[in-house]
C-alpha cells in the first residue's frame, strides 16, 4: 500500500514524498526507514523507496511504503479521509481524487523560508511507540479550485515527475498547473528545442527541454548548457545555452543531488544530458557578433538535469 504523505521520524512533520526526497538531498533528513503512518494512533512503519537514489529513470519516482500493523482507528486501514490538520486548521488531505475531476497544481517559483525548517524539540518522539504530534507544521498552500485539490510544487522535477504520473495513471487531460496566476495544460507547458523561431514561442516562461553539452565555462566557474538543437530568429540559427554558475549550486540548499548529477554528467566521455529548464529564451550578441539564444536560470530550482530521457519516446529529440 502506498500513500501520499507520511510522519518523519527525523524532520518531525507530516511530508509527501517530493518533499521528502528534497531534505533528504538537502541533508535534513538521513534514513528512508525513518516514517510512520500518518494515521490516527498508528505507528505502523513506512519507508521512503527510492528516497536515497540519484533517479536517473523519473519514472521509478520516490513513493512511500507501508510496512507492520496499522491500529484499529488507522483511517488508512479504514479506507477513510484521513482525520490530520495542519497547525492553522487546515485539514491534510491525501491527493487520489477521481480522474473525471479536474486537478490543478500549483508550481510556486520561490520556496517558502519555512521549507527547511529544523526540527521542534519540543516533541521530537525518542522511539516509534511514541505519539505522533496531532498537528502538521505549516499550510501546504493547498486551496480548492473548480472540483479538484491544489498541490504546490517547487521545482521543475516535481513538475515533470507529476507529468510523467498523470500520464500512466491516465488522468493528464483533466490535469492543469497554475504558474503567477495562469493555468495551463500540462501537455502545453513543455517545449522542445529545435529550430524554431523565437518570435513563434510563448513571450512568457515555460518548461524547454532538450539533448545539451554539459561544459566547464573558460572561467572555470561553473557550467555551460549547450543544447544539441538550434532556436532560430528569422533566417539566423541561435547557439542556445544556458549557464551555471558554481556559486549558484553552492547556495542551493539540494546541492548534493544537483551537484552529483553534473559531475558525473561531465567527467563522461560524451558529456550530455537530456535538460528541463523554466524560463523565456533570450538573445544575446556576443563581442564577436554572434547571437545566442539564451536562458537565464533564476535558482535551480528552475532546471533539472538528467542523464537520460525520462519522457515518452515522442519527446526524445
Amino acid at each position: 500500500m502506498s500513500l501520499d504523505v507520511a510522519y518523519s521520524i527525523e524532520a518531525q512533520d507530516y511530508l509527501d514524498p517530493d518533499r521528502a526526497y528534497d531534505l533528504y538531498w538537502s541533508g535534513a533528513i538521513t534514513d528512508k526507514k525513518k516514517f510512520i503512518c500518518p494515521g490516527s494512533g498508528c505507528m505502523a512503519q513506512v519507508t521512503c523507496a527510492n528516497l536515497d537514489t540519484d533517479i536517473q529513470d523519473m519514472k521509478v519516482v520516490p513513493h512511500f511504503k507501508i510496512y507492520g500493523d496499522h491500529s484499529k482507528e488507522c483511517e488508512i486501514s479504514n479506507k477513510i479521509p484521513l482525520n490530520l490538520h495542519y497547525e492553522d486548521g487546515a485539514p491534510v488531505k491525501e491527493e487520489r481524487l477521481s480522474v473525471d475531476q479536474s486537478i490543478v497544481d500549483v508550481f510556486e517559483l520561490d520556496r517558502p523560508e519555512s521549507y527547511y525548517d529544523e526540527p521542534r524539540d519540543n516533541d521530537s518522539p525518542k522511539a516509534y511507540g511514541v505519539n505522533k504530534p496531532k498537528y502538521a507544521k505549516k499550510t501546504r498552500e493547498t486551496k480548492l479550485r473548480e472540483n479538484g485539490s491544489v498541490g504546490t510544487v517547487y521545482s521543475v522535477r516535481s513538475v515533470v515527475s507529476r507529468y510523467i504520473r498523470y500520464r500512466k495513471d491516465g488522468s493528464i487531460k483533466f490535469r492543469r498547473i497554475n504558474i503567477l496566476g495562469k493555468d495551463i495544460n500540462y501537455s502545453s507547458i513543455f517545449k522542445c528545442i529545435w529550430e524554431q523561431d523565437l518570435d513563434d514561442l510563448p513571450k512568457f516562461p515555460v518548461i524547454y527541454y532538450g539533448w545539451a553539452f554539459i561544459n566547464r565555462l573558460p572561467s572555470g566557474h561553473g557550467y555551460q548548457i549547450k543544447f544539441k538543437k538550434k532556436l532560430k530568429q528569422g533566417d539566423d540559427e541561435l547557439t542556445t545555452t544556458a549557464m551555471i554558475a558554481d556559486s549558484t549550486i553552492k547556495k542551493y540548499r539540494i546541492k548534493k543531488l544537483m551537484a552529483t548529477r553534473i559531475e558525473r554528467i561531465y567527467q563522461k566521455e560524451m558529456p550530455t544530458a537530456f535538460v528541463f529548464i523554466y524560463a523565456q529564451p533570450e538573445v544575446n550578441i556576443s563581442r564577436s557578433d554572434i547571437k545566442y539564444a539564451n536562458f537565464n536560470v533564476k535558482n535551480l530550482d528552475m532546471v533539472d538535469i538528467n542523464y537520460e530521457c525520462p519522457l515518452p519516446k515522442e519527446y526524445n529529440k
